[in-house]
Protein backbone atom coordinates (compact mmCIF):
# COMPACT_ATOMS: atom_id res chain seq x y z
CA UNK A 1 0.00 0.00 0.00
CA UNK A 2 1.05 3.56 -0.65
CA UNK A 3 1.55 5.80 2.40
CA UNK A 4 0.92 9.46 1.68
CA UNK A 5 1.49 12.33 4.11
CA UNK A 6 3.56 15.43 4.67
CA UNK A 7 6.96 13.79 5.12
CA UNK A 8 8.27 16.56 7.40
CA UNK A 9 5.28 16.64 9.74
CA UNK A 10 4.91 12.85 9.91
CA UNK A 11 8.50 11.60 9.43
CA UNK A 12 8.46 9.35 12.51
CA UNK A 13 4.89 8.16 11.94
CA UNK A 14 5.69 7.18 8.34
CA UNK A 15 8.64 5.03 9.45
CA UNK A 16 6.68 3.40 12.30
CA UNK A 17 3.72 2.66 10.03
CA UNK A 18 5.99 1.22 7.34
CA UNK A 19 7.68 -1.04 9.91
CA UNK A 20 4.32 -2.26 11.24
CA UNK A 21 2.96 -3.00 7.77
CA UNK A 22 6.15 -4.66 6.55
CA UNK A 23 6.41 -6.84 9.65
CA UNK A 24 3.07 -8.55 8.95
CA UNK A 25 3.96 -12.06 7.84
CA UNK A 26 1.70 -14.88 6.72
CA UNK A 27 2.27 -18.27 8.30
CA UNK A 28 0.86 -21.61 7.33
CA UNK A 29 0.50 -24.73 9.45
CA UNK A 30 2.57 -27.45 7.80
CA UNK A 31 2.53 -31.04 8.98
CA UNK A 32 5.93 -32.64 9.37
CA UNK A 33 6.75 -36.27 10.16
CA UNK A 34 9.45 -37.15 12.63
CA UNK A 35 10.65 -40.73 13.09
CA UNK A 36 10.00 -41.08 16.81
CA UNK A 37 7.01 -38.76 17.27
CA UNK A 38 3.50 -38.53 15.83
CA UNK A 39 2.54 -35.84 13.35
CA UNK A 40 3.54 -32.44 14.62
CA UNK A 41 2.35 -29.04 13.39
CA UNK A 42 5.03 -26.48 12.60
CA UNK A 43 4.53 -22.88 11.50
CA UNK A 44 6.15 -22.23 8.14
CA UNK A 45 6.78 -18.69 6.84
CA UNK A 46 4.92 -18.05 3.58
CA UNK A 47 5.79 -14.40 2.90
CA UNK A 48 4.69 -10.87 3.64
CA UNK A 49 1.01 -10.06 3.58
CA UNK A 50 1.44 -6.36 2.76
CA UNK A 51 4.24 -4.02 1.82
CA UNK A 52 4.33 -0.29 2.48
CA UNK A 53 5.63 2.09 -0.16
CA UNK A 54 7.06 5.50 0.73
CA UNK A 55 7.88 7.66 -2.29
CA UNK A 56 11.12 8.95 -0.75
CA UNK A 57 12.59 5.44 -0.34
CA UNK A 58 14.67 4.50 -3.33
CA UNK A 59 12.98 6.94 -5.65
CA UNK A 60 14.97 7.95 -8.69
CA UNK A 61 14.11 10.76 -11.05
CA UNK A 62 11.46 13.36 -10.37
CA UNK A 63 8.97 13.22 -7.52
CA UNK A 64 6.12 12.99 -10.03
CA UNK A 65 7.63 9.92 -11.76
CA UNK A 66 8.47 8.17 -8.48
CA UNK A 67 5.04 8.90 -7.02
CA UNK A 68 3.18 7.57 -10.06
CA UNK A 69 5.38 4.47 -10.22
CA UNK A 70 4.88 3.66 -6.53
CA UNK A 71 1.13 4.26 -6.58
CA UNK A 72 0.78 1.98 -9.62
CA UNK A 73 2.64 -0.74 -7.66
CA UNK A 74 0.13 -0.41 -4.79
CA UNK A 75 -3.42 -1.61 -4.25
CA UNK A 76 -4.48 0.70 -1.41
CA UNK A 77 -3.84 4.40 -0.74
CA UNK A 78 -3.36 5.53 2.90
CA UNK A 79 -3.41 9.33 3.27
CA UNK A 80 -2.58 11.06 6.56
CA UNK A 81 -3.33 14.77 6.81
CA UNK A 82 -2.45 17.07 9.71
CA UNK A 83 -1.42 20.65 10.43
CA UNK A 84 0.51 21.41 7.26
CA UNK A 85 -0.89 21.44 3.73
CA UNK A 86 1.35 19.60 1.29
CA UNK A 87 1.03 19.93 -2.47
CA UNK A 88 2.76 16.54 -3.06
CA UNK A 89 0.30 14.84 -0.66
CA UNK A 90 -2.62 16.40 -2.54
CA UNK A 91 -1.18 15.16 -5.85
CA UNK A 92 -0.74 11.64 -4.43
CA UNK A 93 -4.37 11.59 -3.28
CA UNK A 94 -5.68 12.84 -6.62
CA UNK A 95 -3.58 10.36 -8.62
CA UNK A 96 -4.69 7.39 -6.47
CA UNK A 97 -8.32 8.54 -6.79
CA UNK A 98 -7.94 8.88 -10.57
CA UNK A 99 -6.71 5.25 -10.74
CA UNK A 100 -9.72 4.07 -8.72
CA UNK A 101 -7.79 2.90 -5.66
CA UNK A 102 -9.44 2.17 -2.33
CA UNK A 103 -8.75 5.35 -0.34
CA UNK A 104 -8.12 5.32 3.41
CA UNK A 105 -7.85 8.91 4.68
CA UNK A 106 -6.99 10.12 8.19
CA UNK A 107 -6.80 13.49 9.92
CA UNK A 108 -4.37 13.61 12.85
CA UNK A 109 -2.54 16.26 14.85
CA UNK A 110 -0.05 15.68 17.68
CA UNK A 111 -2.22 17.61 20.12
CA UNK A 112 -5.43 15.75 19.35
CA UNK A 113 -8.22 17.95 18.08
CA UNK A 114 -11.06 17.47 15.67
CA UNK A 115 -11.10 19.19 12.30
CA UNK A 116 -14.55 20.72 12.88
CA UNK A 117 -14.32 24.47 13.28
CA UNK A 118 -10.82 24.68 11.82
CA UNK A 119 -10.43 26.74 8.67
CA UNK A 120 -6.89 25.79 7.72
CA UNK A 121 -6.02 24.77 4.15
CA UNK A 122 -5.74 21.07 5.09
CA UNK A 123 -9.26 20.94 6.52
CA UNK A 124 -10.66 22.85 3.54
CA UNK A 125 -9.03 20.29 1.22
CA UNK A 126 -10.53 17.42 3.23
CA UNK A 127 -13.99 19.04 3.30
CA UNK A 128 -14.06 20.25 -0.30
CA UNK A 129 -12.28 17.40 -2.07
CA UNK A 130 -12.11 14.21 -0.01
CA UNK A 131 -15.63 14.44 1.48
CA UNK A 132 -17.02 15.38 -1.96
CA UNK A 133 -15.44 12.16 -3.30
CA UNK A 134 -17.58 10.25 -0.75
CA UNK A 135 -14.45 9.10 1.13
CA UNK A 136 -14.85 8.48 4.86
CA UNK A 137 -12.19 10.33 6.89
CA UNK A 138 -11.04 8.74 10.16
CA UNK A 139 -8.55 9.65 12.85
CA UNK A 140 -9.57 12.90 14.49
CA UNK A 141 -11.71 14.35 11.73
CA UNK A 142 -15.20 14.19 13.26
CA UNK A 143 -14.20 13.12 16.77
CA UNK A 144 -10.96 12.26 18.54
CA UNK A 145 -10.25 8.58 17.82
CA UNK A 146 -6.44 8.73 18.17
CA UNK A 147 -4.76 10.47 21.09
CA UNK A 148 -1.26 9.59 19.88
CA UNK A 149 0.59 8.02 16.94
CA UNK A 150 0.30 4.50 18.35
CA UNK A 151 -3.50 4.73 18.47
CA UNK A 152 -3.56 6.12 14.92
CA UNK A 153 -1.34 3.27 13.69
CA UNK A 154 -3.69 0.75 15.34
CA UNK A 155 -6.69 2.33 13.56
CA UNK A 156 -4.86 2.32 10.20
CA UNK A 157 -3.75 -1.33 10.56
CA UNK A 158 -7.29 -2.40 11.46
CA UNK A 159 -8.71 -0.51 8.46
CA UNK A 160 -6.05 -2.04 6.18
CA UNK A 161 -6.98 -5.55 7.30
CA UNK A 162 -10.65 -4.84 6.57
CA UNK A 163 -9.89 -3.26 3.20
CA UNK A 164 -7.61 -6.18 2.20
CA UNK A 165 -10.41 -8.61 3.08
CA UNK A 166 -12.83 -6.53 0.95
CA UNK A 167 -10.41 -6.70 -1.99
CA UNK A 168 -10.10 -10.49 -1.65
CA UNK A 169 -13.90 -10.90 -1.49
CA UNK A 170 -14.29 -8.68 -4.56
CA UNK A 171 -11.67 -10.72 -6.43
CA UNK A 172 -13.45 -13.97 -5.55
CA UNK A 173 -16.79 -12.58 -6.72
CA UNK A 174 -15.26 -11.38 -10.00
CA UNK A 175 -13.63 -14.77 -10.52
CA UNK A 176 -16.91 -16.59 -9.86
CA UNK A 177 -18.68 -14.32 -12.31
CA UNK A 178 -16.04 -14.92 -14.99
CA UNK A 179 -16.03 -18.68 -14.42
CA UNK A 180 -19.83 -18.81 -14.61
CA UNK A 181 -19.65 -17.34 -18.12
CA UNK A 182 -16.48 -19.13 -19.26
CA UNK A 183 -16.57 -22.10 -21.66
CA UNK A 184 -15.85 -25.52 -20.12
CA UNK A 185 -12.47 -25.77 -21.91
CA UNK A 186 -11.29 -22.51 -20.32
CA UNK A 187 -12.40 -23.67 -16.85
CA UNK A 188 -10.50 -26.95 -17.31
CA UNK A 189 -7.34 -25.06 -18.30
CA UNK A 190 -7.65 -22.76 -15.26
CA UNK A 191 -8.10 -25.70 -12.89
CA UNK A 192 -5.11 -27.57 -14.40
CA UNK A 193 -2.92 -24.46 -14.11
CA UNK A 194 -4.03 -23.93 -10.50
CA UNK A 195 -3.29 -27.57 -9.63
CA UNK A 196 0.22 -27.33 -11.10
CA UNK A 197 0.95 -24.17 -9.07
CA UNK A 198 -0.28 -25.79 -5.82
CA UNK A 199 1.66 -29.03 -6.47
Amino acid sequence: MFISSNSDEFAELRIRLEECIDSGYMYNSKRTLEEDSPKKAELVHQGKIMRALLVEKGSEGSFEEAMKKDIKLSQIYVGIFGNHYSEPTRKEYEYARKLGFPLLVYYFTESPRIAKGSHCKVVRFLQNTVKNDQVHIRGNYGRVEAHDQTELIDIILSDLACKAADIVREGIENRRMLLAKAPDAAIGAILRARKSVVD
